[in-house]
C-alpha cells in the first residue's frame, strides 16, 4: 500500500504539475456542455433525452485527450521510463496511474455534471447517476491508461489513442447511455446496463493489469 500510495501521489503532482492536458479537458467539456444547452433550449423544451448522450460524448472526448496529453507529457520528461527501471513492480506503476488518472477525470466529470444540472435544469446528482459514472469512468480509465501506455512512444500518440480506444469502448458508451436514460426515467430498470457497464470495467481493468508490464518494455 505504501508503493501504491507513493505512485498516486507521484503521479497526481505530475497531474498538476503538466496540468495543460487536464484543463484542456476541463475547459472543452465545458464548452461542449454550454453548446448543448444553448442548442437544445432552441430546439426542445425536454432535454431529458438528449442527455445522456451529451454526457457521455462529453466524457468520452475529454478523458481521451487527457488520458494521451498527460502520458505524453511523462514520457517526454522521460519519468515514466524512469519508473519503469525503478524497483516498484509494474502492477504498482499502472494502480497508481488509474488511480490518479481517475481522481482527476472524476473531478472534471462532477463539475461538468454540477454545470449540466444548473444550465439543463434537470436533477444529475442522483446517487444512482454518479454510481453509473463512476463504473463507466473506472472501465474507461483502465483502458485508455493500457492504451496511452501502449502508444507513448509511437510517433503520431495523440492521434493513435483515439483510433485504438473509441472502437474498445463502444459496449461501454451503449451501457453508460442507457444507464443514464433509465436513471434520468427514460426507460424501466438500470439493471441490465448496469451489469453490462460492471463486466466491462471488470473485463478493461483484468485485461490492463495483464497486458501493462508488456505495454511498458514497448
Amino acid at each position: 500500500m505504501n508503493v501504491l500510495g507513493a505512485v498516486v501521489a507521484k503521479d497526481l503532482k505530475l497531474a498538476w504539475r503538466n496540468r495543460s492536458g487536464w484543463l484542456s479537458a476541463a475547459a472543452f467539456s465545458t464548452i461542449a456542455v454550454l453548446t448543448y444547452s444553448f442548442a437544445f433550449d432552441l430546439a426542445t423544451g425536454d432535454v431529458r433525452p438528449l442527455l445522456p448522450g451529451v454526457i457521455w460524448t462529453t466524457f468520452l472526448f475529454a478523458g481521451v485527450f487527457a488520458a494521451g496529453q498527460s502520458f505524453q507529457d511523462e514520457v517526454d520528461d522521460g519519468t515514466f521510463d524512469a519508473l519503469m527501471f525503478s524497483p516498484v513492480g509494474a502492477t504498482s506503476v499502472f494502480a497508481g496511474k488509474l488511480v490518479a488518472n481517475l481522481i482527476a477525470l472524476l473531478i472534471i466529470e462532477f463539475s461538468q455534471l454540477i454545470l449540466a444540472t444548473i444550465l439543463f435544469d434537470v436533477a444529475l446528482l442522483t446517487p444512482e447517476l454518479l454510481g453509473i459514472v463512476l463504473i463507466g469512468t473506472i472501465g474507461y480509465v483502465s483502458l485508455t491508461t493500457l492504451l496511452a501506455t501502449m502508444g507513448g512512444h509511437v510517433r503520431g500518440r495523440s492521434v493513435l489513442l483515439p483510433v485504438l480506444s473509441l472502437p474498445l469502448l463502444i459496449p461501454l458508451l451503449i451501457g453508460a447511455v442507457r444507464a443514464t436514460g433509465a436513471s434520468l426515467g427514460l426507460e424501466a430498470g438500470t439493471g441490465p446496463w448496469m451489469l453490462l457497464l460492471m463486466v466491462f470495467a471488470v473485463w478493461a481493468t483484468l485485461a490492463a493489469v495483464l497486458l501493462f508490464p508488456t505495454a511498458a518494455e514497448q
